[in-house]
C-alpha cells in the first residue's frame, strides 16, 4: 500500500470516529433547541420564509415549533431596533449560513409519518433540528480534516496528526459543541483554514487565498467578539506567508485587504444603522480567565485535563508558533470579560475556535518521552470524563449551581468537589484562593516539563515534528 493510500485511510478513520461519536452524542438525552440555539433558528426561519429580519411574527405564530422549540418567546434575544421592528440581538451570520440546512431539514421532516417519528420519541420539529445538528457536525468534521492536513504539512506523520486531532475533537469543548447551533463550529472551520494557510507550502495566490481573506473578514458577522480575533489572524498570516517581497505579492495583499475589510466595514455600518452604536444590542459583563480554566463547573481543565500542558508546549515552540498567541489573546481576553461561562452551554465554548491552533502548538509534546508520558497521564482521566459524559450528555450543560456532576459521579466518595475546586459563579469571594493554588500547580507542572523536555530531547531527539 503506498503512502498516499495509507494517509487517506488514517484520515478517513479519524474523521469517521469523530463524526460517529459526535452524532451519537445527539441521539441520547441531549437538550434540544435550548438556550441561544432556537433564537438563531427563528432568524433563519424569518430569512427563509419572510425574507426579512423582523421576527415578531415568527415568535407570535410559535414558529419555534417547526424546529422543536414550541412556545419560544423572544425574552432578551430580540429587541426593537431603530426602525421600530423587533430584531434579533444576535449577529446574523450563523442564521444566514444555516439557511440551506434549514430549508433542506424542513422539507425532509415532512417525509416520515408521525407514527414513525414517535417510535423514536421525536416529532417533526425535533427531527428538523436533528438534521440541522447533523449539518453542524459536518462543519466540525471538515475542520478536523483541514487540521489533520495542516499538522501533516508541519511535519507530523499521518497517524500522529490524526491522533492529536482525535484527542482534542473527542473531548470538551469541541465534542460538546460539535452539534450545537452556535457561532463556534463555523469559527472553528475558519481557524482551521487559517492554520492550513500557515503550514501549507508556498503557492501562487489565487481563488483559495481570496476566499480565505473574505471568510476571515466575515467572522464578526458570526459574532462581534471575533472582530479583533480576525484581525490578529490576518496579521500573522501576512507575516508568515504574504510579506511584501515583490510586485505580484503587493497587488495580492491589497486585494486581500479589500476582501477582508469589506465584510468588516459592512458589519460596522449595519450596526450603526440599525442599533445606533458600535457595540450592538449586547455588550456587558465581566469575569476572568481563571474561571474559564479552573472553575468547578465550567473550568476547561476539569473537562479536558490535557490542556494543562499547553503552556509548556507553547514555550517549547515559541520560535515558530509564538505569534499565534496574538489571536488567542484577541479572543480569550474579551470573552473572559464577557460572561466567561458562556451562559447555558457546555464548558469552554468561547475557546472552541482556537482548537486547531492548540493542535499545531501541542504537536511538540510528541517529541519527548517526558511530555508524552505527561500527556498520557492526563489523557486517562480525560477519557473517563469524556466517556461518562458521552453516556450522560445532559451533564455537559451547567446548571449554574457550582456542581460538576460528572466529576461528582466519577469520584464517588471523594466527590465533594466544592471542598477543593473553586466556583467563581456561586462563591466568587472564596474561589480565588483555591484557583491560585491550582494555577500554581499547573505552572509548576509546565516548568518541570520544559526542563524535562530539554534533557530528553537533547539526548534522544525524535524526528517527525516540524516547525
Amino acid at each position: 500500500m503506498n503512502a498516499r493510500a495509507t494517509s487517506t485511510r488514517v484520515r478517513a478513520f479519524a474523521l469517521t470516529v469523530i463524526f460517529l461519536l459526535s452524532w451519537g452524542l445527539t441521539t441520547h438525552g441531549k437538550y434540544s433547541a435550548t438556550g441561544d440555539e432556537p433564537h438563531y433558528l427563528i432568524v433563519t426561519q424569518s430569512l427563509w420564509a419572510d425574507r426579512d429580519l423582523d421576527v415578531s411574527n415568527n415568535y407570535a405564530s410559535h414558529g419555534g415549533a417547526l424546529f422543536g422549540a414550541a412556545g419560544l418567546e423572544p425574552e432578551s434575544h430580540a429587541r426593537v431596533a431603530r426602525s421600530g421592528k423587533l430584531w434579533p440581538v444576535h449577529d446574523i451570520g450563523v442564521s444566514v449560513l444555516l439557511i440551506p440546512a434549514y430549508a433542506a431539514a424542513t422539507r425532509l421532516a415532512t417525509v416520515p409519518s408521525d407514527a414513525f417519528l414517535q417510535r423514536f420519541r421525536m416529532n417533526r420539529g425535533l427531527f428538523t433540528y436533528s438534521i440541522i445538528s447533523f449539518c453542524v457536525i459536518l462543519v466540525v468534521v471538515c475542520a478536523a480534516a483541514i487540521t489533520i492536513a495542516s499538522l501533516e504539512y508541519s511535519g507530523l506523520s499521518e497517524s500522529s496528526a490524526a491522533l492529536i486531532v482525535m484527542v482534542l475533537w473527542l473531548a470538551p469543548p469541541v465534542l460538546s459543541h460539535s452539534f450545537l447551533v452556535f457561532p463556534e463550529p463555523f469559527a472553528l472551520l475558519v481557524t482551521a483554514w487559517a492554520v492550513l494557510e500557515w503550514t501549507a507550502p508556498p503557492r501562487r495566490f489565487g481563488l483559495r487565498e481570496d476566499m480565505f481573506a473574505l471568510a476571515l473578514g466575515a467572522l464578526p458577522w458570526l459574532h462581534r467578539k471575533y472582530t479583533f480575533y480576525a484581525v490578529a489572524i490576518l496579521l500573522i498570516i501576512w507575516w508568515r506567508r504574504w510579506r511584501l517581497v515583490d510586485e505580484r505579492r503587493r497587488k495580492w495583499v491589497v486585494r486581500a485587504a479589500a476582501l477582508f475589510l469589506l465584510p468588516q466595514l459592512a458589519s460596522v455600518l449595519w450596526t450603526l444603522h440599525y442599533w445606533g452604536n458600535l457595540a450592538g444590542p449586547m455588550a456587558l459583563l465581566m469575569e476572568g480567565i481563571p474561571g474559564l480554566l479552573v472553575d468547578r463547573e465550567n473550568g476547561l481543565l476539569w473537562w479536558a485535563p490535557v490542556y494543562a500542558l499547553l503552556p509548556a508546549a507553547w514555550w517549547l515552540r515559541r520560535s515558530c508558533v509564538g505569534l499565534w498567541l496574538l489571536p488567542v489573546a484577541a479572543l480569550m481576553i474579551p470573552c473572559a470579560a464577557h460572561q466567561w461561562w458562556a451562559g447555558f452551554s457546555p464548558a469552554g465554548r468561547f475557546i472552541v475556535p482556537l482548537i486547531p491552533i492548540f493542535c499545531l502548538v501541542g504537536a511538540v509534546l510528541l517529541k519527548s518521552k517526558t511530555t508524552r508520558y505527561a500527556a498520557i497521564a492526563l489523557l486517562i482521566p480525560q477519557l473517563a470524563i469524556t466517556a461518562y459524559a458521552w453516556q450522560h450528555p445532559r451533564m455537559l450543560w451547567p446548571q449554574g449551581d457550582g456542581t460538576n456532576r460528572v466529576l461528582s459521579r466519577l469520584l464517588g466518595a471523594i466527590g465533594q468537589t466544592d471542598q477543593w475546586l473553586p466556583s467563581f459563579r456561586t462563591a466568587p469571594d472564596r474561589a480565588w484562593s483555591a484557583a491560585i493554588v491550582w494555577l500554581l500547580i499547573v505552572a509548576a507542572l509546565n516548568v518541570a516539563l520544559v526542563f524535562g523536555f530539554r534533557e530528553r530531547s537533547a539526548s534522544s531527539p525524535t524526528p517527525g515534528v516540524g516547525a
